[in-house]
């Protein structure tokens, strides 16, 4: 697939600011931590267990509930984004279009089209802004920050990670509202039994 000459020439300019011109030792230190903090040994086996543990705890059943939508919202979005969508578009990631990228961590493979960290955020934002409307905005600000690391670092341009963040919307809000029943269904039946 070819990408018009048009929106190519907008997101390389794009790419440009957030990879090169907006560049700061902080963001150089913080940005590729949070593009990758699944593979964090700490975070791997520490962190995210433990807070994964207490929202268990404290949500019982409907965060489980919650928890198995967001892995299958997401284990969908990764597999639609990977296995059929970057095959079929094609298209390099910056690092390999000769443009000058500043490559700040591993990109992954060759094609970066949709971003697969950009999808799968946005699978889980999703789901969670769906169960959990009242701080809906904090997941998709999560989700945004995953998205901008990932062409800080080098390895997607802007329309590959917002592709991946709609890819991910689409696909995680079905979910949430099916599976679910809904936006905040779970204090709207604590409501009605009372």
């Amino acid at each position: 697939m070819s990408v018009p000459w048009g929106f190519a020439s907008l997101d390389r300019v794009a790419f440009a600011l957030i990879n090169q011109t907006w560049a700061n030792p902080v963001f150089d230190r913080v940005l590729p931590f949070l593009t990758d903090l699944h593979k964090v040994e700490w975070v791997r086996w520490g962190a995210a267990p433990a807070a994964l543990a207490f929202w268990l705890y404290k949500g019982r059943r409907r965060a489980l509930q919650v928890l198995v939508v967001a892995a299958v919202a997401v284990g969908a979005a990764d597999a639609v984004a990977y296995r059929f969508i970057k095959p079929w578009a094609a298209r390099p990631r910056p690092e390999y279009a000769g443009i000058g990228a500043v490559v700040r961590g591993p990109s992954g493979g060759k094609y970066g089209f949709p971003s697969n960290h950009a999808a799968n955020a946005g699978a889980a934002a999703a789901v969670l802004a769906t169960a959990y409307p009242a701080i809906g905005g904090v997941f998709w600000a999560g989700a945004g920050l995953v998205a901008y690391s990932r062409v800080y670092v080098g390895a997607h341009y802007p329309g590959d990670v917002l592709a991946g963040l709609l890819l991910g919307g689409v696909l995680g809000v079905p979910w949430g509202l099916l599976m679910l029943g809904g936006a905040g269904s779970g204090s709207s039946k604590k409501k009605k039994k009372r």
